[in-house]
């Protein structure tokens, strides 16, 4: 009887345990957002610039397949989920482009500034959706333990 009951009382923190991963995931992927906006905002030289965001292209595939991976267990709606992904598609495309007008030696202020903005909205979204899933995930397990507990 006792592995029984513990049995149930360990099964909603497992899965609780898969889902935070899934959050901490995202937030690593957030980081990774981070990392871009500020070396596109830093007072850097150039060159500096164009190897930290060299490092940071590098790695895009890797962060990219993270971020959906997790994204689509933390997100149900596949609209959201889609417009996510398509933003952070365009911030690693814009990021390419931002490094080769430095490589260039071309003074485009544009870029850095479309950049920055779509990064700060994918961040904001991003602990937006873990947020929101913390809460739902909570109150899921608020619901499984009163229904576990003995009357």
């Amino acid at each position: 009887m006792y592995r029984l009951l513990l049995l149930f009382l360990l099964a909603p923190l497992l899965t609780n345990a898969q889902y935070t991963k899934n959050i901490d995931s995202l937030f690593t992927v957030k980081d990774y957002l981070l990392d871009i906006s500020n070396t596109v905002r830093s007072k850097q030289n150039n060159e500096k610039k164009i190897a930290k965001l060299g490092e940071l292209i590098r790695s895009a595939t890797s962060k990219k397949a993270v971020f959906d991976r997790n994204l689509t267990k933390i997100i149900k709606e596949d609209e959201d989920t889609d417009r996510l992904k398509s933003m952070f598609n365009l911030a690693m495309q814009s990021m390419v482009l931002y490094r080769s007008d430095l490589l260039n030696n071309f003074d485009n202020q544009t870029e850095a500034s479309y950049l920055y903005e779509k990064l700060s909205i994918l961040i904001f979204k991003i602990y937006f959706y873990c947020d929101s899933a913390q809460h739902q995930q909570l109150k899921n397990l608020k619901n499984e333990a009163s229904f576990s507990r003995p009357k």
